[in-house]
């Protein structure tokens, strides 16, 4: 791959900034603190008169240690002990979403996320299965996935899981160097990572899925290509290559990584592009900002077909009109209310246990919010928005309600990165790689945030 373009370079300068990733709208830093149980009460009284079919997320919190990269909501135990008390407390919060929604209870997404959901040994996988699936009924093809470690991963889990149902299994890769998986207190092996996969695949499940996280300490071009050479070998029915949330200020664990051994933001892009394109040479079809699908995979279908869905579990085929998510940290989107549960584990398991949600933070959705959620997610999902479909659903005229949005991406034209055509917003094949950026302009809370605002970089 040829060095930095000096345009892409100006590029990477005007672009690369904190941004939201727009998994929902509005995001979690505009949300009330100390949400009323009563918002969440009402929204599920009205979703329980929906017949369309849920999505459910259950966040298994525990790892048997933290990487230095990580920023999800973990819990690092290096004993078992504390797991039979979660456990307990996720059968109360089931119960309570249960009680909450007595005529609603199919789904067609489950997803186990964490943490590291293996770390669970298989009784207690078995058991957190079960209750859910006491309490919620799963569609014959829902799409039930599971994300895992290889690292930490014994030989009896996979058949457990598979056993149980899941179709769909995402494993973290991150990057193959050496020194790379060093500096992130991975130690992730090639030889974990083949073997991991392989037995996914002797077991029969659908989809096998690889994510891969450019950005990361130590890395560079030939590493990456290396690194994206070796994941294709195993191909994978979809790739992720997410960008490296830095976060030092609000991680206290990423300050172990040195600095200065970051990839500049110019080196970031030309490490996305680096894959992009790689994977695109292989078939691989570009699905939103960060995914990828061989063309015959459900996900490239849907995008062909205009069916593609966002929410906070990323891009999905099938989802629910509402999600629940289970366990600390979890979102839920019920009936236009943002709900998210206590981060910090006891306090989440001591409001469950008590028969109350473990709510932290929420929102309630206007129209103008639902609307303009459509409009984000179409543009990171399809790279377009036409005003003829936003006349059709939400009965206005785009070009009069986003007259401000517009003059801000008509000033980007020049740069290439997007087209404001008559019928509608264009993101060219050189937006798609900032489009964190230029679904902004339509982000009606954005600017009254702090500066200091925990977004990662855009870029």
């Amino acid at each position: 791959m040829s060095p930095m373009t000096p345009n892409l370079a100006k590029l990477v300068m005007h672009y690369d900034r904190p941004g939201p990733r727009y998994t929902g709208y509005p995001m979690p830093p505009v949300w009330m603190e100390n949400f009323p149980e009563a918002e969440l009460q009402e929204a599920l009284n009205r979703a329980d008169t929906d017949a369309r079919p849920l999505s459910l997320y259950t966040h298994l919190p525990f790892c048997p240690r933290r990487c230095a990269y990580c920023a999800c909501n973990v819990v690092v135990s290096p004993t078992y002990q504390p797991v039979d008390n979660f456990l307990q407390a996720l059968e109360a919060e089931l119960e309570l979403w249960a009680k909450g929604l007595p005529n609603r209870r199919e789904a067609v997404q489950l997803h186990w996320g964490g943490g590291t959901p293996t770390y669970l040994e298989v009784p207690d996988l078995q058991r957190v299965f079960k209750a859910i699936t006491d309490r919620f009924t799963l569609r014959e093809k829902a799409e039930i996935s599971v994300e895992v470690d290889p690292t930490y991963l014994e030989p009896d889990r996979l058949p457990a899981l598979r056993e149980l149902g899941f179709n769909r299994v995402s494993f973290g890769v991150q990057d193959l160097d050496e020194r790379v998986q060093e500096l992130i207190t991975r130690g992730q092996t090639w030889e974990q990572t083949l073997s991991t996969v392989k037995q996914a695949r002797s077991l029969g499940f659908q989809g096998v899925n690889l994510d891969l996280v450019y950005g990361l300490p130590g890395q560079t071009l030939d590493t990456f290509r290396r690194t994206l050479e070796g994941t294709l070998e195993l191909a994978p029915d979809r790739m992720a290559i997410y960008g490296f949330a830095y976060l030092p200020k609000l991680l206290a664990h990423q300050r172990k990584l040195p600095a200065e051994t970051l990839p500049s933001p110019e080196l970031r892009l030309d490490l996305l592009i680096l894959a992009t394109e790689t994977l695109e040479q292989h078939g691989y079809v570009a699905i939103g900002m960060d995914h990828f699908a061989r063309p015959e995979d459900e996900l490239a279908k849907a995008l062909q077909e205009g069916r593609l869905i966002r929410n906070f579990m990323g891009y999905a085929v099938a989802a629910g009109s509402d999600l629940l998510g289970f366990g600390p940290s979890a979102i839920s989107n019920v009936a236009g209310v943002y709900s998210q549960n206590e981060k910090n584990l006891a306090r989440w398991e001591r409001c469950v246990r008590a028969g109350q949600f473990a709510t932290h933070k929420g929102h309630r959705l206007s129209d103008d919010d639902l609307m303009r959620r459509w409009v984000i997610h179409s543009l990171m999902g399809t790279f377009e928005l036409r005003w003829s479909t936003l006349k059709e659903r939400y009965g206005v005229d785009g070009p009069a309600h986003f007259a401000e949005a517009i003059q801000e991406l008509k000033s980007e034209e020049p740069l290439g990165t997007v087209e404001v055509r008559d019928e509608g917003i264009f993101i060219t094949p050189l937006g798609h790689r900032f489009v964190r950026n230029l679904v902004q302009p339509f982000d009606a809370y954005l600017r009254r945030l702090a500066p200091d605002t925990a977004f990662s970089q855009t870029v």
